[in-house]
């Protein structure tokens, strides 16, 4: 006979027995209860497993489909709708999370110049360094074709936080340079760069802006990194690096 008691001796058998708990809990609530309580007690063990694959891993993943459908479907019936959240929270509350919440909704509207004022807006009084409000203030001026202002950001933000170090911050600096024309600038950082970027998309630019200054044997080598990085690599990895691939592969001679 099954004997509860028996499996407190153990760490294995305290996991089966609050599993055979979970089961038993959520067979009653959920109307399962017969021919399922039978299972899960006079099969210890095997038969909570048995219910966990048959019964709550389905309903569990039902579940997210259909929070991931819910929102889809709020998003299709109303586009605007995070939006105007987002311009509400600021008007009743003024946070700075409020604010940058809704200069991120700008910039996925594409309404980079109405980001950069929402962001220096927030950045104002003790939050004129917070290193997160200067970072989205570069990505959005950026975005909104100010590669001067990008860089006067970051370097603000250097300067505030001489330890703060971002991998997508680096990138955009060396970016920002890049636009401006100030190429070896821009070579220096990317140089740095690519020693501890993860993903392939500072060495290809670098091998672009290499291409670009004339200096064609380097950028060869560089983009047979970003093909040797890939050969063998994990398919997420090829498939999420695929551009920077893509790009390399027509450039190898």
């Amino acid at each position: 006979m099954f004997n509860p008691l028996a499996l407190l001796d153990s760490p294995w058998g305290l996991i089966s027995l609050v599993l055979i708990g979970v089961c038993i809990v959520h067979s009653i609530r959920s109307g399962n209860a017969f021919p399922w309580l039978y299972v899960i007690i006079f099969l210890p063990g095997i038969g909570s497993l048995i219910y966990l694959v048959a019964v709550l891993l389905p309903e569990l993943f039902r579940s997210q489909q259909a929070a991931r459908f819910a929102r889809g479907a709020r998003a299709a019936a109303d586009p605007n709708r995070s939006y105007r959240e987002a311009h509400r929270a600021v008007a009743m509350v003024g946070s700075v999370d409020a604010k940058r919440a809704l200069a991120e909704q700008q910039i996925a509207r594409g309404a980079y110049q109405d980001a950069v004022a929402t962001y220096r807006d927030a950045a104002q009084g003790q939050f004129k360094d917070d290193p997160a409000l200067l970072m989205g203030l570069a990505r959005a001026q950026f975005l909104a074709g100010d590669p001067a202002g990008t860089q006067a950001s970051l370097d603000a933000l250097q300067v505030a936080d001489p330890s703060f170090v971002s991998e997508d911050g680096h990138l955009l600096y060396a970016r920002a340079l890049e636009v401006q024309g100030k190429t070896d600038e821009a070579l220096a950082e990317y140089s740095r760069l690519v020693a501890y970027y993860a993903g392939e998309e500072a060495r290809a630019r670098y091998a672009m802006l290499l291409d670009k200054a004339g200096r064609h044997d380097e950028a060869q080598a560089v983009y047979k990194q970003i093909l040797a990085s890939l050969d063998g690599a994990p398919s997420r990895y090829r498939k999420e690096q695929r551009e920077w691939g893509d790009i390399a592969r027509r450039a190898v001679r």
